[in-house]
């Protein structure tokens, strides 16, 4: 007979299982090379706000990677009424952070503040949302992703004597974004091959 906290551990397991796809992944590593593209535009003579609307576009990864690839192999996952109203409010709060986020981010740029200053902010300012992600989502390898995250700025800091200007912080965001996807998609293609698509049952008369 099944206890509570077997049932619990089943259902802790059967969700983070929706993670052996890497979809999640491959959005932090092109989070991290629009970072790493962002210094390059703009020494480019485009504005730093044609890279930061690139930002929009890997949020709809998820939800294109899982009703194209995740749900035909492996159906539509429904959880308990705790863990959805958990991840409701912590949605909630995400989009709270992100709202309050957004006119700090705007004054650093307009203020001029560039360089490993500038990048420090956005980092701290991003860390809040990657820790409610941790705490919502369950995913662990979101701490290590946080923390390649805070070390960019320190990185192009100490490359910026030795390469200078805008490369210092493109291979600071970039090679940990160049990982980041690597890991993603190799998770995604483990995904495909261990999981195949579930075919369709034939709908037989008589």
């Amino acid at each position: 007979m099944n206890t509570p906290y077997s049932l619990k551990e089943l259902e802790r397991r059967a969700y983070r299982s929706t993670f052996e796809d890497g979809i999640y992944d491959i959005l932090f590593g092109l989070l991290f090379l629009i970072f790493a593209a962002i210094p390059i535009l703009e020494a480019a003579g485009l504005s730093r706000f044609i890279g930061y609307s690139l930002l929009i576009i890997p949020p709809a990864l998820p939800l294109l990677g899982k009703r194209l690839i995740t749900i035909p192999r492996m159906g539509a996952v429904e959880f308990g009424p705790r863990r959805k109203s958990r991840r409701r409010l912590i949605l909630i709060i995400t989009g709270i952070v992100i709202f309050l986020m957004l006119p700090i981010m705007i004054s650093t740029v307009s203020n001029g503040l560039s360089g490993s200053m500038g990048w420090m902010v956005i980092a701290l300012l991003a860390l809040p949302v990657f820790i409610i992600a941790v705490y919502a989502m369950d995913f662990p390898r979101l701490w290590i992703y946080a923390a390649l995250l805070l070390a960019g700025p320190v990185e192009s800091e100490f490359l910026l004597r030795y390469i200078g200007s805008p490369l210092n912080t493109s291979i600071s965001f970039g090679l940990p974004g160049v990982v980041v996807l690597i890991v993603g998609l190799s998770l995604l293609f483990s995904f495909i091959q261990k999981y195949p698509k579930v075919a369709p049952e034939a709908n037989h008369a008589g």
